[in-house]
């Protein structure tokens, strides 16, 4: 599908893989909805698309504020036009283990993670459903397929984000909307210098910004095709591995993660 004068709304667009997904967009001639509560980043951004030739406009929101959530695509569509894809990449981490983890961080993961894709998505399914067109793209996380040690809230907001985005597929096909997931395993971005609690550093691979970001563009411009999208392929190893031997699976992440915990001791 060509993605000129596309209308695309990113969420989480101020940096990261919402910033190059944005980008990328705008490279093959959509016009960007750039949505973040950072203001003056993401003003930056959009200013950046635009000088580039690109067409692109920030919209800030705090995810966190259901008030704000509530309503917020009919809003930016009575402004900007309907929205042809709906990128929820928006979320926040918690590097904490299960002990440590506080309810009210747990709270707002869910809050900003879950409960705002949710709503996002929602309203915009009722959206495209009257114009029988649409495709809606949740980026959840490797994470949501197999859950990680010290990042246990996390994991849980990714592993519901993608029990969700399976269900609505299915429901979203009778009404002509298209809804995929894209998951990444660790990108290499500020995103981890961010988490609240302990830092968390991911082992192994790390992928950039701009490998998501392609895979995400591709999968717009095959509606319809692509359900699921693993911008690093081998990572399907992994996910049959945790699915047929989880035992197996689990004793092999423990001894990763006990050779990590060793490893910070020693040089803290």
């Amino acid at each position: 599908m060509d993605l000129k004068t596309k209308r695309v709304l990113v969420t989480g667009a101020s940096s990261g893989i919402g910033e190059a997904t944005a980008r990328q967009f705008a490279s093959v001639g959509a016009f960007v909805i750039l949505l973040s509560e950072q203001k003056e980043a993401l003003k930056s951004v959009s200013e950046s698309i635009i000088s580039a030739g690109g067409g692109a406009i920030p919209v800030t929101a705090d995810l966190s504020k259901r008030d704000i959530v509530e309503g917020l695509i009919s809003n930016i569509e009575q402004l900007h036009g309907p929205i042809d894809i709906l990128v929820n990449n928006a979320g926040v981490g918690l590097g904490a283990t299960i002990l440590e983890t506080k309810e009210k961080d747990l709270r707002f993961l869910f809050e900003v993670n879950l409960f705002s894709l949710i709503s996002l998505s929602t309203q915009a399914l009722a959206s495209m459903s009257a114009r029988k067109c649409g495709h809606i793209i949740n980026v959840s996380s490797g994470a949501a397929r197999m859950g990680l040690p010290g990042v246990s809230a996390y994991s849980a907001t990714k592993g519901a984000v993608h029990t969700f985005t399976q269900s609505m597929r299915i429901e979203a096909r009778a009404h002509h909307v298209h809804v995929s997931e894209v998951l990444p395993i660790s990108v290499r971005t500020q995103f981890f210098d961010n988490l609240k609690g302990q830092k968390y550093r991911p082992g192994g691979l790390v992928i950039t910004t701009d490998t998501v970001a392609r895979s995400i563009v591709h999968c717009a411009a095959n509606p319809g095709r692509i359900a699921e999208v693993l911008p690093f392929a081998p990572v399907h190893l992994a996910f049959i591995l945790e699915t047929l031997v989880p035992g197996l699976f689990s004793r092999i992440t423990g001894r990763s993660y006990s050779k990590r915990l060793q490893s910070e001791v020693k040089s803290a």
